[in-house]
């Protein structure tokens, strides 16, 4: 079920003429109200090249299946200049008909191929219907509103008129269109719920497509040898579908993969943040609940694969004890095998009903226990080998066929499948339909990796699936992870890269929700953790105070001001507290660059500067601002003068030398967007909450620019570049690139190894993009990640890595190669 969108895709293909997307619903309004599949067209030319150029579709194309549905849809290949339009397949008891929606002039090309057309005027309602024949096709076109439609059927047109002012109709169709990214070059909606007769039809009555969700959102991206669809899919908690199973449940990171047989042709997996959640689940859907169901309460991930022609149970636990009694009660024989003990079960034990709404309907004969997950199998032999296996570490989260799949999804899922094509038939067949599953066995596409995804959010689940060319680049992927960790407690903080002095490597430091601060090697390993009184504010920042080349740690909380040595221990004087908190983030100036520090902590209208001692610099005489300080003050140098400035509640723009005393008397007040001054072009640059672009030289000038940008947009600079994140468009330099729709985050820009990088994150949708300076993004970007990322060479060997929170309690580093 997890991949019936690729068939619906599939279906799509078949045209040979493509268009681009608009944003008006007015063309919703046209779509047949039992259609159950539409496909939104952003722009034919595109699309088309995309096609010809997909090796998938290449191999799939002279299926029958294929080939019925292209002739079905021919009509459509019959129109000409065709830019952008809508095709909506539905169903009755006794056909399928299309309805192809464009606003671009429904002109029938006069090719030399066509030897047989006719031509007749038929009238509706007083409107105008045109009936074309040609060759063996028969359809009909008319003029509704600002839309041009064309139909294979005269009662559906019909009917379209007569229902074309129902402000209730397709409301389910007109909500799923305002997540779709009008910058990809398909979207697709499909209406499971309400799909079963054209889902029979389009794939016999083998399907089990109907009781998947309710509907799915969906958008297609097309590569020469891959195929990428992401979106949404709802349930209806009211009816028996399959993704109701997961109400309510969090995603989980996956682990069974590390002991799954490498040569698996594929594995599936369930994460289950709480098993009660699905048993309750479960009751609800109609799947009786039993006895047995608490003892699984400890389960938080079900892998299932095929193995030697069987089946394979995982079930990894966060506590064995419950399970491990029942199986010993349930044992009939022992054998120890490479020091783990092999158990033969009871015959038709009930242990595996809970599962059977998940997994199918399974039993199996033999256990075993690796670390804390459970293997299940039919025979001692396979159990024997999963074993060999795991502690010779041939297993599946080595091999190519995992890594090719691996960057394009999340490390946590609800649910999440990999496969090779014997193993996607096989999967295919079982739970979707068997015409797919023949469709796809005949199609060569043997080195070929097959993904889906599902994370379940708030009633939504969001949906990720792949068709990938297994290659031998990605088996040192390009971009690809290097470790990840995983703690206790939630994250507070964006984890950050320091240095570490011994060697001038890398190391991260991050801090937990009860203030649990974490420096970690640049293999994944906790070097130690402190426990502080409040959570950082902003970033750490690393200085070398006895400037002897040992660095130490600066940073103020919520109301102290820290500095800690290499172990985490504070170094004295330098722990200072502050009454009434509400600090600001720690500013460091080194004016000359000899290590001559100034610390700078600013609380309300409050100004505190520091010397490397500790002492407070009496000749500084800014200690009292006008209003409150609102970030961090930040030192700037043009020439041989240093600037000093900080933004001021009040909207005043203060900027002072070394000692306080005013250097730019700026007039003009301003409403400060929350992003950081920066100096661009040597002039003090930031932007107002209204989108205006603002910038001060040296002698005080004050120039404008009205961006027009969202309120909450954000920006980033160097001396040369500069990076405008603006709803879905990142403008870096002269250049723009559109993205997906979502909530992004500011744009940081990374200077490593001569070459510039462009970061922003899609906090929504969990995707983290990279660009150069040129905009062009870096290759296999975006990866998944729910943070802005750090960015840095940890190992000093000219390739960067960088470092994102993954989950709430977990971050990952990922090197670029």
């Amino acid at each position: 079920m997890r991949h019936t969108l690729l068939y619906a895709v599939i279906i799509f293909f078949c045209i040979s003429c493509t268009s681009k997307k608009q944003s008006e619903n007015s063309i919703l309004d046209l779509i047949p109200d039992n259609a159950s599949l539409v496909f939104k067209i952003n722009d034919f030319e595109m699309l088309n090249d995309e096609l010809s150029n997909n090796e998938i579709l290449n191999a799939l194309k002279s299926q029958k299946h294929f080939i019925d549905v292209k002739q079905m849809l021919a009509p459509i290949g019959y129109l000409s200049n065709q830019k952008q339009g809508l095709i909506a397949l539905s169903a009755d008891s006794t056909r399928i008909d299309y309805t192809y929606i464009s606003t671009d002039s429904l002109v029938i090309s006069n090719g030399d191929s066509i030897s047989n057309k006719s031509i007749e005027t038929l009238n509706y309602n007083d409107i105008v219907i045109t009936k074309y024949k040609i060759e063996n096709d028969t359809f009909y076109s008319t003029f509704i509103k600002t839309h041009w439609v064309l139909c294979s059927s005269q009662p559906v047109l019909q009917n379209l008129i007569n229902t074309i002012e129902d402000p209730l109709k397709n409301e389910s169709l007109k909500r799923f269109h305002e997540v779709s990214n009008t910058d990809k070059v398909v979207n697709i909606w499909i209406d499971l719920e309400n799909g079963e007769l054209l889902f029979q039809k389009l794939l016999s009555d083998d399907q089990q497509i109907s009781n998947f969700a309710s509907w799915m959102s969906l958008d297609l991206s097309l590569n020469d040898n891959e195929i990428i669809i992401n979106g949404v899919a709802e349930s209806s908690a009211d009816k028996n579908q399959y993704l109701n199973l997961l109400n309510n449940t969090k995603p989980i990171q996956n682990k069974i993969w590390n002991l799954t047989p490498g040569d698996a042709h594929n594995i599936t997996l369930f994460g289950l943040d709480d098993f009660k959640k699905y048993t309750y689940n479960k009751t609800l859907n109609n799947h009786p609940s039993t006895n047995l169901d608490s003892l699984l309460n400890t389960v938080e991930e079900i892998g299932i694969t095929e193995y030697e022609n069987e089946h394979v149970l995982f079930l990894r636990t966060y506590g064995t004890a419950t399970l491990l009694d029942f199986i010993n009660e349930a044992k009939v024989s022992t054998e120890d095998y490479s020091s783990n003990e092999i158990w033969e079960l009871k015959p038709n034990i009930e242990i595996f009903d809970p599962l059977t709404p998940l997994i199918g309907e399974h039993s199996f004969k033999y256990a075993s226990i690796v670390e804390n997950t459970f293997i299940f199998s039919s025979s001692r032999s396979t159990l024997e080998s999963i074993i060999t296996k795991i502690k010779t570490g041939n297993t599946f989260d080595n091999t190519t066929l995992f890594k090719n799949a691996e960057n394009k999804l999340t490390s946590s899922s609800s649910v999440l499948s990999i496969s090779n094509l014997k193993g996607f038939v096989s999967y295919v067949n079982e739970s979707v339909s068997i015409t797919l599953g023949n469709l796809f066995a005949n199609s060569k596409l043997d080195d070929y990796a097959f993904s889906s995804q599902i994370i379940a959010d708030a009633g939504f689940f969001h949906t990720n699936f792949l068709i990938k060319k297994i290659t031998k680049e990605e088996e040192s992927n390009s971009v690809s992870s290097a470790f990840e960790v995983k703690f206790d407690t939630d994250l507070a903080t964006i984890p950050q890269f320091v240095t570490n002095h011994n060697n001038k490597r890398k190391e991260i430091i991050v801090q937990d929700q009860e203030n649990t601060l974490y420096l970690i090697s640049n293999s994944g390993k906790i070097l130690w953790k402190k426990q502080l009184n409040g959570t950082i504010q902003g970033r750490v920042q690393q200085v070398d105070l006895f400037k002897n080349g040992k660095l130490q740690l600066a940073f103020t909380t919520n109301n102290e001001f820290l500095i800690l040595d290499r172990n985490g221990k504070e170094v004295q004087p330098f722990t200072k507290k502050y009454t009434g908190g509400n600090l600001n983030p720690l500013a460091v100036f080194d004016y000359e660059g000899r290590k001559n520090y100034r610390f700078v902590v600013t609380q309300d209208k409050n100004v505190f500067m520091y010397n490397g001692k500790g002492d407070v610099v009496k000749g500084f005489t800014y200690d009292i601002a006008e209003a409150n300080i609102l970030d961090a003050p930040q030192h700037f140098r043009i020439g041989k003068k240093d600037y000093i400035v900080f933004k001021l509640e009040n909207g005043q723009l203060k900027i002072t030398n070394r000692v306080g005393k005013t250097r730019i008397n700026v007039k003009d007040k301003f409403s400060f967007s929350d992003n950081d001054i920066k100096l661009y072009q040597n002039k003090f640059t930031f932007t107002s909450v209204e989108g205006i672009l603002y910038q001060i030289d040296s002698q005080g000038k004050v120039s404008s620019s009205n961006l027009k940008l969202a309120k909450d947009h954000g920006i980033d600079a160097t001396s040369r570049t500069l990076a405008i994140m603006n709803d879905n468009v990142l403008k870096i330099r002269d250049k723009k690139v559109s993205l997906e729709l979502g909530v992004y985050s500011k744009p940081t820009i990374f200077y490593l190894n001569d070459k510039i990088y462009v970061s922003v994150t899609d906090i929504q949708n969990q995707k983290i993009y990279l660009y150069d300076s040129q905009a062009e993004s870096i290759p296999n970007f975006p990866i998944f990640g729910s943070s802005v990322i750090d960015m840095a060479d940890i190992n000093g060997n000219k390739k960067p890595e960088f470092v994102f929170k993954d989950q709430e309690n977990s971050i990952k580093v990922y090197k670029i190669r």
